[in-house]
């Protein structure tokens, strides 16, 4: 179903409770009506005598009928019981038939009595349509002829009750025109009321969804300085506690005292920083608060909060890719010139004999590898494809990448042992899992000793989901540099680039795999080591 037949849909149930509702009014005013008509007769007991023609027993018999049947509608008149189409004609049609009787039985009080067909018939225009109420309107009309002229046939009435009931009748029919008119427009009015009320809560939920889910935190404050309302981010920002019972207690006083000594142009141009102090594993924030423009201190304040250290953070990691990008250029033109100079000093050394100036040949080569493996990592880096995860046999695949790495290095293969714990595969792109493998077991031979399992690279299980474990005997890295451990550049060795574990890093979370490092003596018997946990392979549907 579209959404506008879905509002049109609320729309008619609207309408339709609406009717039920004053139909249900309608059946209350018949109730009230009945009973005084019952209560009439008693009350003109002392003047029965002068009033020829007035049959009071037949009278009270149709009063306590309709007074009965008045109760009656009054219980059906609720949605789900009978059609509201049925329901209202039974009820106009027991209305015209007991008034009818009500004024055969009046006597000399049937002028009088006349005017009582003015509630049904405003009940036919407020509930039907203009024809139908037309239809008893004429009903009620032609009743009323009948009755009066059955009396004036038998002397009972005279000309002017004829004329009366003709003006009466012409009367009801145009009060059933301007009512029908007049619930028509109303009902209209209804309906666009109620269309407009859905688009403005229609709107108001997108508002408040999307400002609930801005990085930026939205304070609105009345002009007491009441906190009005207020997104998620803002709570946050201010300091939220989960054992608080008033959410940003401390923020929120901390940004009044703000706002009131700050400078109102100030406040709404570049705003005012402010910083709220953490709690207990919590350190401070430091915000910048900016009134939006449109308001006074009549009006609510509506004060947009971003978190400073957020904004750095962004630049620091927007001016990061941009030295990428740019240290991958520079790169890429220093390759070439640098292969050059390794083919020329290459050729240069096969012509020394003197060992001083071999020495310093093999300085000049031992330098260009090592700027090499910079611009290879720098270059790996910028040129990383998308990934494209895949399940990958843990055991074949390690061992195969281990026995390569040995046979490239020349490294002792008794140093490193690989160890296969788990009999899940691994969700990885295999390209990028091999270039992880290869830089943390290469980390892990630079530190480790020289005997024999000093390098174990093991695929097991940790807690609910596996991972992919490189120790080493060494002795771990440094408490102080633990926390720059996967920046750019960071090395702790004088032949490092400090690309490796960064790139690692990098490779893992285009994975959506996650690595972090194990000191020595986290738990008993721990050795140091870095741990890579892959994404949940996904379940086929």
């Amino acid at each position: 179903m579209s959404v506008s037949a879905e509002r049109r849909g609320a729309l008619q149930d609207t309408g339709l409770a609406a009717r039920w509702r004053a139909l249900r009014y309608f059946s209350m005013a018949r109730v009230v009506v009945a009973a005084l008509l019952l209560a009439y007769v008693p009350a003109l007991h002392g003047m029965r005598a002068g009033l020829s023609g007035f049959d009071g027993p037949r009278f009270m018999v149709v009063a306590g009928a309709y007074l009965a049947v008045a109760a009656l509608f009054v219980v059906l008149s609720r949605p789900g019981r009978l059609p509201l189409q049925r329901l209202v004609d039974w009820q106009l049609a027991a209305d015209v038939l007991a008034l009818t009787m009500l004024l055969d039985a009046g006597g000399p009080l049937r002028a009088g009595l006349a005017m009582l067909l003015l509630l049904p018939n405003a009940g036919a225009a407020i509930l039907l349509d203009a024809r139908r109420a037309l239809f008893f309107a004429s009903m009620s009309t032609f009743a009323l002829l009948v009755v009066t002229g059955w009396h004036w046939s038998r002397g009972d009435a005279d000309d002017a009750s004829m004329a009366q009931a003709g003006m009466m009748g012409a009367a009801l029919m145009a009060c059933v025109l301007l009512l029908n008119w007049l619930a028509t427009r109303l009902d209209r009015q209804e309906r666009l009321a109620a269309q407009r009320g859905e688009d403005v809560r229609n709107q108001l939920a997108v508002t408040q969804a999307v400002i609930s889910e801005l990085p930026d935190g939205v304070v609105v404050l009345g002009v007491t300085g009441g906190v009005r309302a207020i997104n998620r981010s803002a709570r946050e920002m201010l300091g939220r506690r989960a054992a608080a019972t008033d959410d940003a207690t401390t923020g929120i006083a901390l940004l009044r005292q703000a706002l009131a000594t700050a400078a109102p142009g100030v406040l709404s141009a570049q705003g005012i920083e402010l910083t709220v102090p953490g709690g207990v594993g919590v350190t401070a924030r430091r915000l910048r608060a900016r009134r939006l423009p449109g308001s006074d201190e009549h009006t609510d304040a509506v004060i947009v909060l971003e978190d400073l250290g957020r904004l750095e953070q962004r630049a620091q990691e927007l001016k990061l890719a941009s030295m990428g990008r740019m240290s991958a250029s520079i790169a890429h033109e220093i390759r070439n010139p640098l292969a050059a100079i390794r083919h020329a000093n290459g050729l240069l050394a096969e012509e020394i004999e003197e060992p001083r100036t071999r020495r310093l040949s093999a300085i000049v080569e031992d330098n260009c590898l090592r700027l090499d493996r910079i611009i290879e990592d720098v270059l790996s880096i910028s040129r990383r494809g998308a990934a494209e995860p895949q399940r990958i046999d843990a055991s074949r695949f390690l061992r195969e990448v281990l026995d390569e790495l040995i046979a490239q290095s020349g490294v002792d293969a008794g140093r490193i042992v690989c160890r296969i714990e788990c009999e899940q595969p691994i969700w990885f792109d295999a390209g990028h899992l091999r270039q992880v493998l290869l830089n943390l077991v290469g980390n892990a031979l630079r530190h480790a000793g020289p005997q024999a399992g000093s390098v174990c690279v093991s695929w097991l299980q940790q807690g609910d989901r596996p991972a992919l474990e490189v120790s080493d005997t060494g002795a771990g890295v440094a408490p102080e540099s633990r926390a720059h451990l996967f920046e750019p550049f960071f090395t702790t060795q004088a032949k490092g680039t400090g690309l490796g574990l960064h790139l690692a890093r990098e490779l893992c979370s285009a994975n959506g795999a996650t690595i972090r490092y194990r000191p020595p003596g986290e738990s008993p018997g721990a050795s140091s080591a870095f741990i890579v946990e892959p994404a949940a392979i996904p379940t086929a549907p």
